[in-house]
């Protein structure tokens, strides 16, 4: 249903009065992945430390319940149908957005949950931040209601009842051009008038009605060539010989490459970084070797920092190898910030060894990632 595949047939249709009925797919807390007239709905067969493990015969996954609303979606645009209404999507979306939400409040999608008394099954270090949900986009083309396509001309079409007063939705990037959406029931809110606003570029579009649906003219689209990006010589997800690191503390190169993987996140449950915990010194150094020789002019850093254990170098400082000393490069230039990319150019050089020296008096210091170019 995600891509309009079934006949628009009401023998179909039928189906989908499943995902509003409580005795078959919609539990109090979300949707189910099996209906309780299965013979083994919510048998549990595995356990992890005593508590439930993962199974697909009842819980409501995200990953499952993402791909249900967006065929809602699909269905109430795209069929002629009597069966789901906008008000069934909302209530469908505002259920899977409080499973976003841990008992305690905090923000935190995890690998499935009980519709029936709610709250996390699975709940372990591996299983926070499951955002394979495609939540956002539930959003965007389901409730605000932006339906793309390969015309010059956009269908807007929000899943909204009464229970919405107002949404802006600001520079959706499409075809080129920059799109807003504003909705606002008595237009009192943005002071635009009431009901769909639309901007194209930062402009007021004209809308036309079509078969019930909002019509915008975007015009051409517009093709910016897309720059060819640099190579990252340090990137090594294939754990070959080389590049390779070495370290002032934690050597192990099952921690090194993890920096040099790809992989970058801040996530403090699940770790993806190298540390310098455990040193007893206020200095360390970080050295990689790309086992040939690189013109480097820019490194990429990504510390993670959680202001109790790991904190940002108080300075850092690129040094390259040249006939077996190491020499700090020439005008470097960069500041560091936690928790996201830092760059730090500096006049181009030409080695095969490049170190990274650093202080931390106070904290440890942590690095998801680092890039050279």
């Amino acid at each position: 249903m995600d891509f309009n595949l079934p006949e628009d047939n009401p023998i179909y249709h039928a189906a989908w009065k499943h995902l509003t009925d409580t005795s078959h797919l919609l539990g109090r807390y979300g949707f189910r992945t099996n209906e309780p007239t299965y013979e083994y709905y919510f048998k549990q067969f595995t356990f992890h430390e005593g508590k439930r493990g993962s199974q697909w015969n009842g819980p409501s996954w995200p990953y499952q319940t993402s791909q249900a609303i967006t065929g809602m979606a699909n269905f109430i645009n795209s069929y002629d149908q009597d069966i789901l209404t906008s008000t069934d999507y909302l209530k469908s979306l505002r259920l899977f957005t409080r499973q976003h939400y841990l008992p305690d409040g905090k923000i935190n999608l995890v690998e499935n949950y009980d519709p029936n008394l709610g709250g996390p099954i699975v709940y372990f270090y591996w299983s926070n931040h499951y955002l394979h949900s495609s939540y956002n986009n539930l959003v965007i083309t389901g409730l605000c209601g932006i339906r793309p396509s390969e015309s010059d001309t956009l269908t807007i079409n929000p899943l909204i009842d009464n229970s919405i007063d107002y949404f802006y939705l600001g520079d959706v990037s499409y075809h080129g051009h920059q799109v807003t959406i504003v909705y606002d029931k008595d237009g009192k809110k943005y002071k635009m008038g009431k009901g769909i606003s639309v901007l194209v570029d930062g402009k007021k579009a004209k809308l036309e009605k079509k078969e019930g649906k909002i019509q915008v003219y975007i015009g051409e689209p517009i093709v910016n060539k897309v720059s060819e990006s640099k190579e990252n010589y340090a990137l090594n997800i294939s754990k070959n010989a080389f590049p390779k690191l070495s370290a002032s503390v934690n050597s192990q190169q099952d921690s090194l490459l993890q920096i040099i993987d790809g992989k970058i996140w801040y996530f403090p449950e699940i770790t993806n970084r190298w540390t310098t915990f455990g040193s007893q010194k206020n200095a360390d150094w970080l050295e990689i070797d790309f086992g040939k020789v690189h013109e480097i002019s820019m490194l990429k850093i990504y510390p993670f920092t959680d202001h109790v254990t790991f904190e940002i170098p108080e300075n850092l400082i690129v040094e390259f190898q040249t006939n077996g000393e190491w020499k700090p490069v020439q005008n470097q230039t960069g500041k560091l910030i936690g928790n996201t990319a830092n760059s730090f150019q500096f006049d181009k050089v030409s080695s095969t060894r490049f170190r990274i020296s650093f202080k931390h008096s106070s904290k440890q210091v942590a690095f998801s990632e680092i890039e050279f170019y």
